[in-house]
């Protein structure tokens, strides 16, 4: 009679038996990798939960320590709408500094040792970007944008695209393009940040580089544009797992910006002037 991976484990754990490192690996990575493909919160924290027994007993694994830092960007992700950009404020509230707090610090020591062992790996560098980032703001991103945390967020960026610009729908583009938006003087740039979210969404049109552009064009007052780009937004799929981690966030967004821009589109009608 055969017997599944998690049945010997069950019946090993009833003995009292300790399972074997190999075997520990065997039954809970699998079972890790199928719950980060499903996404939602509880999935992606029992994932963490899973990859971090594993790593208990393979300590050197850069594999696993890519997966468990993965799982907790993406817990972090979910949890705070991907510390996103919107049209009428930041995400870096008391609720979700707290987050980053509590999972982000290990994240970046996983991702920055795996990137050190992986310089030229993109998923590796886009892990540790992420972490940095939701790290970072954990003590608000403007008082980390003028401690230093700038240069370093553009840097990661910057490697993302230098190892592969196409990566994640042209992430790096996405990444540095938000940035822009949010920071403060002298970092900020708004005809900045909307050059690189072009160059993402010339890359691939999803719907986190259709949204984030809309941001920026709202921001901007191209009245017209962000009513393309937030339309598009609320039609076009996800073009990752961590895109799908805060979709229905940019759909909300999307949806609510758009109402905000029809209006000044028709006051712009009225006077006799578009934008």
């Amino acid at each position: 009679m055969r017997t599944s991976r998690a049945s010997m484990a069950a019946v090993i754990a009833m003995l009292g038996l300790a399972l074997l490192p190999a075997a520990t690996q065997a039954i809970l990575t699998p079972r890790a990798d199928a719950l980060v493909l499903r996404r939602g919160r509880g999935s992606l924290e029992e994932a963490a939960n899973l990859y971090s027994k594993a790593l208990e007993q393979h300590a050197g694994d850069v594999e696993l320590k890519l997966k468990l830092a993965d799982a907790l960007n993406g817990v972090m992700r979910v949890r705070t709408n991907g510390n996103s950009i919107a049209i009428d404020r930041m995400l870096d509230n008391a609720e979700n500094k707290a987050i980053w707090a509590k999972y982000g610090p290990r994240a970046l020591e996983l991702a920055r040792e795996v990137r050190d062992a992986l310089p030229k790996d993109v998923r590796a560098a886009h892990v540790f970007a992420d972490a940095y980032m939701f790290s970072s703001s954990s003590k608000g991103i403007i008082t980390q944008a003028l401690q230093g945390a700038a240069t370093v967020f553009v840097t990661n960026a910057e490697l993302i695209l230098a190892l592969d610009e196409k990566y994640d729908s042209g992430v790096g583009h996405a990444l540095l393009g938000c940035f822009y938006a949010v920071a403060p003087w002298p970092f900020g740039s708004l005809d900045t940040s909307s050059k690189q979210l072009e160059m993402a969404v010339k890359i691939a049109p999803t719907q986190r580089n259709l949204y984030f552009s809309g941001v920026v064009a709202f921001k901007r007052k191209e009245w017209e544009k962000a009513a393309e780009r937030f339309r598009g937004a609320q039609v076009a799929k996800p073009g990752s797992l961590t895109e799908s981690d805060f979709s229905d966030f940019m759909l909300d967004e999307s949806t609510k910006a758009l109402t905000l821009v029809e209006a000044e589109l028709k006051t712009c009608a009225a006077k006799g002037t578009r934008r």
